[in-house]
């Protein structure tokens, strides 16, 4: 019996505001199990101007915010139609996380950007989209998303821990999948690098030369949010009301120092128990100052692991592709263990423009 593919182009830009990661894939079931291939892949940087609207998107006017909603929703649509025709391939369907703009779950507030309804009429293809809105509607986090990923793709491995602008962590130790936001990391790291005319701090190497400031890293350790047991997230609101107040004052050197071992710190103390195998992606694996902390910190042997480049940079691009594909078939794609949700869901909204 053949085997039924389906060809999705899976969209992320997330909070470190660096740029577009689109990640065609196929996805199918063999055995009861879900398998993938990443069969093309493209990250388009954000140039300065919308790096910056991006990082204050949610200090805009409700016109402004519009305004930068239909110029992401253009790029991301140029971009996949460079991306189809670079590679002569032909995806069934679009799943596009778009960018976060607001979140805060304890208010039923999340938004994205970056309009499906441009994407789907450039493209002529369908579009899945908002996929957090209904998990918080229903009194979930609506993050982290990516764990029912690393479960049915991923799950090779005891805990999956992703470093981007935020780091989060999904436990796939046992058959109820748990995960929840660990702490900022590139959100931070890349602010103060770009104080100092940077886009980042390349391997941590201004970092590694810069000193660890150890009243500072207390009290980062002794935030509320880390005696909060989960579901949890993050939010650029917390971050900025909570996080950044403790860092003024500071030399920009030490604060990223500092803030590399609160990383480490943070993320060895989210794992349980000891000899795990730990899949580390996300930009800040390219870090080798912070991989360095992360390893001095592993107090429970425990095995981090690298996986190739395609993986570091795209597995949130792929989990995406994947999750739309599930919504898609109406399957679930939001398990209430991770969210806190009242239920489990197959959520995201189904884009599908005819112009007559």
């Amino acid at each position: 019996m053949k085997i039924k593919k389906f060809n999705v182009i899976g969209i992320m830009s997330g909070t470190s505001c660096d740029g577009l990661d689109i990640a065609y894939c196929s996805y199918w079931i063999d055995n009861g199990k879900w398998h993938y291939e990443l069969i093309n892949k493209s990250f388009t940087p954000y140039d300065p101007v919308m790096s910056e609207k991006l990082l204050k998107s949610s200090k805009l006017s409700s016109y402004d915010l519009k305004k930068l909603d239909i110029e992401l929703g253009e790029l991301i649509s140029t971009n996949i139609l460079s991306l189809i025709k670079n590679h002569t391939i032909k995806p069934f369907l679009i799943s596009s996380h778009g960018h976060t703009v607001l979140h805060n779950p304890a208010e039923k507030i999340t938004l994205q950007i970056g309009n499906p309804l441009i994407i789907s009429n450039k493209t002529k293809i369908k579009v899945i989209t908002n996929f957090r809105e209904l998990d918080v509607l229903t009194g979930g986090q609506g993050a982290p998303l990516v764990p029912y990923g690393d479960k049915h793709l991923f799950n090779e491995n005891d805990y999956c821990i992703n470093i981007g602008g935020i780091v989060n962590i999904s436990n796939l130790k046992s058959k109820k999948i748990t995960a929840y936001d660990v702490c900022p990391a590139n959100i931070i790291l890349n602010k103060y690098s770009r104080a100092m005319g940077l886009e980042y701090d390349k391997n941590g190497s201004i970092a590694s030369k810069a000193k660890k400031i150890n009243s500072l890293f207390n009290k980062l350790n002794n935030l509320g949010y880390y005696n909060i047991d989960g579901p949890k997230s993050l939010d650029i609101d917390l971050i900025e009301k909570e996080f950044l107040p403790l860092l003024k004052g500071y030399d920009h050197e030490d604060i990223l120092c500092t803030t590399i071992h609160h990383i480490a710190y943070q993320i060895n103390k989210s794992l349980e128990s000891k000899k795990n195998n730990v899949l580390l992606t996300g930009g800040g694996v390219f870090n080798t100052f912070l991989l360095k902390k992360i390893k001095s910190y592993n107090k429970l042997n425990n095995n981090f692991i690298v996986p190739n480049s395609d993986i570091v940079s795209f597995k949130e691009a792929i989990i995406f592709g994947y999750l739309g594909l599930l919504r898609y078939l109406n399957y679930e794609n939001i398990s209430k263990t991770v969210t806190g949700s009242k239920n489990s869901s197959s959520s995201g909204t189904i884009i599908e423009s005819k112009l007559f």
